[in-house]
């Protein structure tokens, strides 16, 4: 057999290299598709490119999602060739037939996508989603395609990474331009409604002084009419609350905009999620709704073996695609059944603590590597069980909420506990209708001070103070674990600055066998998460004031003085590798939050409580 040394695409795209040793048998026209296909020739696998997002041949247009799409969650079918190019290569490569079922390679991403922007909680609110693509996504590619040179050097500076700076080089602009041109065809309703809330928000807070809103009803923009009320507070404050359960029924397009990646990028070479996105990268995109069977029974992949014809019908992609990213060996696992009559902690990085008895498994705020460590040093995806009973989550943001994840881990949970939300208020979204959208029905709203009672113990959502940057956010708590009479106090990213709350109710709670906190004492600026969502900015120098900070040192020990722990565990630092993408931290020994940590470790070990500021990997058993 022969093969073609290029394949044609396009005359937009050009040749595509295959490999100097391949026989040249002249050329085969391939239809273009909302595949780009690309050979990389270390690895026998294909990966997908962002197509033109205009062109004057009809076949080369974006993909438009069918009314069953947007009915079921599938997408359209995907047609390559008629030519099986996928199969013939791999013959070629390896000299047996392609895989026909197996497990996805364990150093594959499933990586969700709305309008190929890394999907974090607000991207899972039709509203929020609208409100940052309008706001902080257009303007920054907008910036990227004005000054290329600019953000280049930018991203070239380790100490810029987490800020507004696009990774892609010059060579990217004209395909930014198309995705703007792109975006703003499909997406038009949801950008109307954006810029309406904000024009008319303004308005309001200047002509609504204490008179009744009924002059203003009439008011309302037309994008925003069935999507808003008009309230004041107790202070005669206008405000427009927002009914987000209305954007179940019409979702401005969300929907139609989410997809999945498949790829095999390093843990800490992604880039930032608020940063860049998706499109001038390796890998494979599938349109698919995050809560369909495909996503599902792909999830399920990663122990569980996948016919491919299966998944491929699931999918809606073609099996020669998706084939290489199986493999017919199951990934190793230290999800090892703990069988033993105490408890066992294991922490996975960052925030992400699993609680396990003999009966009880219980995963708080999962994140974790994707890519193993040879040498054991870490935790990774792989080692979570095969059944979690209760997961919980702390609050609503994207270290601690990461939607890649849960919708990883949703075949695998019985149940999981969250905050009440502030219903109505731009600045704290539905956790519940966040985790609906990931597919995940079984969903207990847990009140501060109330009990989740478990087979073996109990679990109490304690008041979660500050790191909201003085918003009125309600969806945040604090988690409090007793399982067969050992005690686990996390007060996560809590800042305590409110003593006299957790003075008044810490006492029921004492005598606590491991506590963990977050010490990163200075953080981001209120406009950093949240910009998109303001009116109008901040004065610089209120919005550098409010800061997602949690404890300092002399906070942190006095929440630990009030508890009396066994052990004190610093966590939530955002240090280790894989959270790079997430956090944009980069952290100096003289640090101010290194610092803090390091003076709280030491307080602690004073008093004879053993302490430490953990990192990567530990395992506890009690």
């Amino acid at each position: 057999m022969s093969l073609p040394e290029t394949f044609t695409i396009s005359p937009r795209f050009g040749t595509i290299p295959i490999r100097p040793s391949v026989s040249k048998a002249g050329a085969h026209m391939l239809p273009a598709t909302r595949y780009c296909t690309r050979w990389r020739p270390a690895i026998t696998t294909f990966s997908a490119r962002h197509l033109p997002m205009q062109s004057a041949d009809a076949s080369t247009l974006p993909w438009v999602p069918s009314k069953q799409h947007r009915r079921r969650g599938r997408s359209e079918p995907n047609k390559v060739s008629k030519i099986d190019i996928m199969t013939e290569l791999r013959e070629a490569e390896t000299g047996h037939a392609p895989i026909r079922e197996g497990f996805l390679s364990p150093d594959v991403k499933i990586e969700l996508l709305v309008d190929r922007w890394y999907a974090w909680p607000h991207l899972l609110s039709p509203v929020h989603q609208a409100m940052n693509l309008a706001f902080r996504y257009l303007p920054a590619i907008r910036s990227f395609v004005a000054a290329p040179s600019v953000h280049a050097a930018a991203a070239r500076q380790p100490a810029m990474f987490g800020g507004p700076f696009v990774e892609i080089d010059a060579s990217g602009v004209p395909e930014m331009r198309r995705y703007i041109a792109d975006v703003e065809r499909r997406r038009g309703r949801a950008l109307a409604l954006a810029q309406e809330y904000r024009g008319f928000d303004n308005r309001l807070q200047r002509a609504a002084t204490g008179h009744s809103l009924d002059s203003f009803q009439d008011e309302i923009p037309e994008a925003l009419r069935g999507f808003v009320d008009l309230v004041y507070d107790l202070h005669s404050h206008p405000k427009i609350r927002l009914l987000e359960e209305m954007f179940e029924e019409d979702d401005l397009g969300h929907r139609d905009a989410q997809e999945i990646l498949l790829h095999r990028q390093a843990d800490r070479e992604r880039p930032f999620f608020l940063s860049t996105p998706r499109i001038s990268t390796d890998g494979l995109f599938v349109r698919s709704p995050f809560d369909s069977d495909g996503v599902a029974s792909l999830a399920a992949a990663r122990t569980q073996i996948v016919q491919l014809d299966d998944l491929s019908r699931l999918l809606d992609t073609p099996p020669q695609l998706l084939a290489n990213f199986l493999t017919e060996d199951k990934s190793p696992s230290r999800a090892s059944r703990y069988d033993g009559d105490g408890v066992r902690v294991r922490y996975f990085g960052h925030a992400c603590l699993l609680v396990e008895t003999a009966e009880t498994s219980i995963l708080i705020d999962p994140t974790a590597a994707w890519d193993r460590d040879p040498e054991g040093r870490h935790f990774s995806f792989a080692d979570f069980p095969e059944r979690i009973d209760v997961l919980i989550l702390s609050h609503g943001h994207q270290d601690h909420l990461s939607p890649e994840f849960l919708v990883q881990l949703r075949d695998r949970v019985g149940v999981v506990l969250i905050p009440p939300s502030n219903s109505g208020d731009l600045a704290d979204p539905s956790l519940r209708r966040i985790l609906r959208r990931l597919g995940y029905r079984r969903i207990v709203t847990i009140e501060p001070l109330e009990t989740f009672e478990t087979v073996d113990g109990r679990i109490t959502a304690l008041p979660f103070t500050g790191e909201h940057c003085d918003l009125d956010v309600h969806s945040k708590q604090c988690v409090f674990i007793e399982l067969k009479g050992r005690r686990i106090c996390c007060f996560v990213d809590a800042d305590g600055i409110d003593w006299e709350i957790y003075r008044r109710i810490l006492p029921r709670f004492v005598n606590v066998d491991l506590m963990f906190v977050g010490m990163e004492c200075f953080g981001a600026p209120l406009s950093w998460l949240y910009g998109p969502l303001l009116p109008k900015p901040l004065a610089k120098r209120d919005d550098d004031s409010r800061r997602m900070s949690g404890a300092n040192a002399a906070r942190a020990w006095q929440l630990a003085e009030a508890i009396r722990p066994r052990q004190a565990y610093v966590y939530a630092m955002g240090q280790e590798p894989w959270m790079r993408y997430l956090m944009g931290l980069n952290y100096h020994e003289d640090s101010v939050q290194l610092s803090e940590s390091r003076q709280f470790v030491s307080r602690c070990r004073e008093a004879g409580i053993a302490a430490e500021l953990l990192f990567r990997h530990q395992e506890l058993e009690l």
